[in-house]
């Protein structure tokens, strides 16, 4: 791994220069679209998949630059009804569209054509995509390596939604932001969805799949979306009350998107990489 990716170019390699690809993916009879930028050097190389959070206004296209600097395979793409790609949008339709992502990934065509090596995806999630990256890692045994950045416990709020004012405050608040970007959809039927799923949902149900294998969660101190101390510090106690499951949290000072410490997000998630082996 190139240890300076974050404020310096690796040399280049003529052979097997730096590229991208645009693939577009089925998810429940519909196409998604996404970006690979593949990483210069003889493949195949492992891949970060980045999950967006909701509606997607920050994608962290900086840290998928970064980490494509530092030798990984970076990816993103849009969930159904989201900037661009086709069908509606829903919270159960972004953890289809993440599995149908990760499953692209696996398969012959990403591999002879973006040189990515499908045994080796590490999923990164933002938010309401941290909420899809443990969704969707506990669903497939085959991911080791899962980062969560303020992730969004849908499922808790579902819960603390009908009791707690400011909970419901707070998830409105979000819903009615997000749900003009989106296609397919409504204010109304994402909140209707919130409650209904809010079991299905909740990310602490999801931690005993994990046993054998890493997840980094990192929270920001300042989060008024998904405030650390429901959101961030309950899932990480789960994590870390379950036997076999190797898990590490950092808290940051600042915001839900990390908007004045870039470099020390993309320094936690490095020196985590580097201690997991790449």
């Amino acid at each position: 791994m190139f240890k300076e990716c974050i404020t310096s170019d690796p040399p280049r390699d003529p052979r097997f220069p730096p590229s991208a690809a645009t693939p577009t993916i089925r998810s429940g009879g519909c196409d998604i679209f996404g970006l690979i930028y593949t990483a210069q050097g003889k493949g195949p190389l492992p891949i970060m998949l980045f999950l967006h959070g909701f509606p997607g206004n920050e994608k962290n296209l900086d840290l998928v630059q970064i980490f494509r600097r530092a030798g990984f395979n970076t990816m993103f793409f849009s969930y159904r009804g989201a900037w661009g790609s086709h069908g509606s949008f829903s919270f159960t339709n972004v953890l289809e569209d993440s599995l149908a992502a990760v499953d692209f990934l696996r398969s012959d065509e990403a591999r002879t054509q973006c040189s990515v090596d499908g045994e080796r995806i590490v999923l990164v999630g933002h938010s309401m995509g941290g909420f899809a990256a443990i969704k969707t890692a506990a669903a497939r045994p085959f991911i080791k390596d899962t980062i969560s950045l303020s992730g969004w416990n849908i499922g808790l709020d579902g819960k603390l939604f009908p009791e707690d004012g400011a909970v419901e405050e707070r998830v409105r608040g979000l819903v009615h932001d997000a749900a003009p970007r989106l296609a397919g959809t409504s204010s109304d039927a994402l909140l209707r969805e919130i409650a209904e799923k809010k079991e299905a949902f909740d990310l602490r149900d999801s931690v005993r799949s994990f046993a054998g294998r890493n997840v980094l969660l990192v929270g920001a101190a300042h989060d008024d979306a998904v405030p650390p101390e429901t959101h961030h510090e309950l899932l990480l106690d789960a994590f870390r009350e379950t036997e076999g499951v190797q898990a590490e949290g950092v808290m940051l000072d600042d915001d839900h998107s990390y908007s004045a410490s870039r470099v020390a997000l993309a320094k936690t998630m490095l020196e985590y990489l580097e201690k997991r082996g790449y």
